[in-house]
């Protein structure tokens, strides 16, 4: 072991004759302890809950969309679909016919979106299947007829339930009938069953249906089509094959290509906020730990300036008596970051096996706040307990290299 390091460990276990320096080195470790297992473990609840979000939503949206740049429809090529199904990443492509459409049901009126798919796709709706609370999840009757299904929400609005049958009229069709002084033209459909996303925007705003509703209601020409879908095997590719989808779409106007995230933007723009927020606020618990240590070492140094005196008469160098110093933070620096890692690691792993902080069941659609540790923030958090606590070792190692032996044995 370097001398630097047996009289910096020296410094930090035997403090006798200065006990307020120990009180100090004590709160400092507290301090940084305590910073550290918050951090991880806040981080460790926001990546749970962006977990439990991200499966909400990737259960009811694609994982990737294209969309049409200007209007409401795209022609979607044949051809292009083909290429996108034949992508190994690529699980499942659809294409959907939507739009806003008016519900009516005797004197309620509601305006959803309404999403249409072909019946042989009727997969891609996983989500929707799952999260079905009332009725069955069918988007076409046994006898041939319409049917639907919609969000709770919507459906409390236009206060129907599975078997009813509701009037749907297009903004198309109020177009018509006005233009033409004609009758209201509408379409009837069957609901056949209630989901419950959890996600308001889309149980108050979303019904869903086969493509020939979606064709009856909206019209659009032969092979025009709102969107096309796409879900991937792992969603880890997404980026990889969105670029691929630029690539192969480069020469096809007015499309747009828009991942699950660019869907919901200002939802995972409030996360990222509330995520870096949190970080910047629990941080101030290490800084002001971290400044402990800084007084903590400088007050060491006033302490031992005839120690450091005396070395420098031995022949220690400039450079010596800084290492001492500097070790002495680094070793407080690394044992409370380690200290608190592990307890920050202790608390997300009982969380997760023992659900010690449970929620109401019945209110939420979990039972226990949600954790997910990410390496990356772990050794991000640690990484920055480390750095700080160094940067506060620069100036009493300075300090203490610059001392004057024979002022400090004389004032020592």
């Amino acid at each position: 072991m370097k001398i630097e390091l047996r009289i910096a460990l020296r410094y930090i276990i035997t403090k006798r004759s200065f006990h307020f320096i120990s009180v100090i080195t004590i709160l400092s470790l507290i301090g940084i302890t305590v910073g550290v297992a918050a951090l991880i473990s806040v981080l460790s609840i926001f990546n749970g809950f962006q977990n439990l979000t991200k499966a909400q939503f990737i259960g009811f949206d694609p994982h990737l969309r294209i969309v049409p740049e200007k209007g409401a429809w795209i022609d979607a090529d044949e051809k292009l679909i083909e290429k996108i199904r034949s992508m190994p990443e690529t699980k499942q492509v659809t294409k959907t016919i939507g739009g806003r459409i008016v519900g009516i049901n005797d004197k309620e009126l509601q305006v959803f979106s309404l999403v249409s798919i072909p019946k042989e796709d009727l997969d891609f709706l996983e989500g929707v299947r799952k999260t079905t609370i009332f009725g069955n999840f069918s988007i076409q009757t046994s006898s041939g007829f319409p049917a639907m299904v919609m969000g709770n929400a919507l459906a409390d609005r236009l206060r129907v339930l599975p078997g009813d049958t509701i009037k749907l009229v297009s903004p198309k069709m109020i177009e018509q009938s006005v233009v033409g002084f004609q009758r209201q033209r509408e379409v009837r459909a069957v609901v056949t069953g209630i989901f419950n996303s959890n996600i308001k925007d889309y149980d108050i705003m979303y019904g869903f249906a086969s493509d020939t509703l979606g064709k009856l209601l909206l019209n659009p020409k032969i092979g025009h089509y709102s969107t096309i879908d796409i879900k991937l095997h792992k969603i880890e590719n997404l980026e990889y094959v969105k670029s691929n989808l630029h690539t192969l779409t480069a020469g096809i106007s007015n499309i747009k290509i828009q991942s699950w995230q660019d869907l919901n933007p200002d939802l995972f723009n409030i996360m990222r906020f509330e995520r870096f927020a949190t970080f910047s606020i629990l941080s101030i618990i290490i800084v002001l730990a971290v400044f402990n240590v800084l007084v903590s070492l400088s007050m060491t140094v006033v302490e031992k300036r005839q120690d450091i005196g005396i070395l420098k008469a031995l022949g220690a160098g400039r450079s010596m008596i800084r290492n001492i110093f500097l070790w002495e933070g680094i070793i407080i620096g690394i044992v409370s970051t380690t200290i608190g890692t592990a307890l920050g690691l202790f608390l997300t792993w009982g969380q997760i096996n023992f659900k010690w902080f449970r929620i109401d069941a019945s209110k939420f659609i979990i039972d226990a706040i949600p954790v997910a540790v990410s390496t990356s923030d772990v050794v991000i958090v640690a990484l920055f307990s480390l750095f700080l606590t160094s940067i506060a070792t620069i100036y009493p190692a300075f300090r203490a290299s610059s001392t004057e032996v024979i002022e400090a044995i004389r004032t020592g």
